[in-house]
């Protein structure tokens, strides 16, 4: 069995609804790409590939930044509805996914009633909320909840207010920009104290982790500059004060593997996280040829990269299988 973990989608009424009541350049590309919104579609080019399942996760995030929240709330619903009526279609097919672009309590009420009445799971966050980190106060009941249910979070990229403006020519704002904000959000999770917190909450990060795997002897030799900063009262000292080593809270995010072709990298994630620890994901419908070429692009270079059967099946769906639970448990 093969599930793709981290696939994208963008339903019509959705589109519709964001380009009337908050129109914006990220929104109007939406259209370009029928895969996001066409079932039939992308099942007929799973079955080309032989992908059993995706994971529906919404797409494009800056189409988000700077929303009024009662906007917010009514394209929530939307895209919940949205992603279910897909998942209805193709129940053996695809896993909804909820969103979460901020946290308040009317948000957690929208969550809940996506989980509870739409059966979607867990809930896509973004790597900064309005720029600021993830380790905001106004997140933890979401971690909380999220924990308590036993339901994964997904990481998504998004833009910020704090890189160059000149980053978006040529798209590094996405090509580095978006792996090098998954880092810092998944260190102000670890330094804010939220996986200190919360040690049965799971996270899933786009993109392998981002810079985390190259950088990870980097982050632990860092670890004890920490403490001797705090030590002589100077800047930089983490917000807490954790108890453990900084590479054993990364070593708990789940990741995927849209990475294109690249044994090498998909070898030094796989090294760094453990095979209990990196799945399936592409990206699609991203890309080139809409999402076609990377989607292919990463089945070959899971294929060409050496590991044991058993760690080719947890990365194809073993591992995905175990966040979800029972749901997909024996698919």
């Amino acid at each position: 069995m093969i599930i793709d973990a981290y696939s994208h989608v963008c339903p019509e009424r959705l589109i519709e609804a964001i380009n009337r009541d908050y129109p914006s350049a990220e929104a109007a590309a939406l259209d370009s790409r029928p895969y996001l919104r066409d079932a039939s579609k992308r099942v007929r080019f799973m079955d080309e590939v032989g992908i059993d399942v995706q994971v529906l996760v919404l797409v494009r995030p800056p189409m988000w930044l700077g929303m009024p929240r009662d906007v917010m709330y009514r394209m929530m619903r939307e895209a919940h509805l949205g992603i279910a009526a897909m998942v209805a279609e193709y129940p053996n097919r695809f896993v909804g996914t909820a969103v979460a672009p901020a946290c308040d309590d009317r948000i957690l009420s929208e969550l809940q009633f996506a989980w509870d009445e739409l059966g979607l799971v867990g809930a896509e966050i973004f790597s900064n909320v309005e720029s600021q980190p993830l380790d905001a106060s106004e997140m933890w009941p979401l971690y909380e909840e999220a924990e308590r249910r036993g339901l994964p979070l997904w990481i998504h990229p998004q833009h910020t207010s704090y890189l160059y403006p000149w980053i978006k020519e040529s798209l590094l704002d996405r090509s580095l920009g978006w792996p090098f904000d998954t880092s810092l959000a998944m260190m102000r999770l670890v330094y804010g104290g939220v996986m200190e917190r919360f040690p049965e909450l799971k996270i899933v990060t786009h993109h392998l982790g981002g810079m985390i795997p190259y950088f990870g002897a980097r982050l632990d030799a860092f670890d004890h500059e920490i403490a001797e900063y705090r030590a002589k009262q100077l800047t930089g000292g983490a917000a807490v004060e954790l108890t453990a080593p900084v590479g054993d809270y990364l070593r708990r995010f789940y990741n995927d593997t849209a990475i294109s072709y690249s044994p090498a990298t998909l070898r030094c994630g796989l090294d760094y996280f453990g095979p209990h620890h990196v799945m399936f994901g592409t990206d699609f419908p991203m890309g080139s040829a809409d999402g076609e070429t990377w989607t292919r692009d990463i089945l070959r270079a899971i294929a060409d990269t050496e590991m044991s059967s058993d760690d080719r099946r947890l990365l194809l769906s073993g591992n995905i299988q175990r966040l979800l639970g029972p749901r997909q448990e024996g698919s």
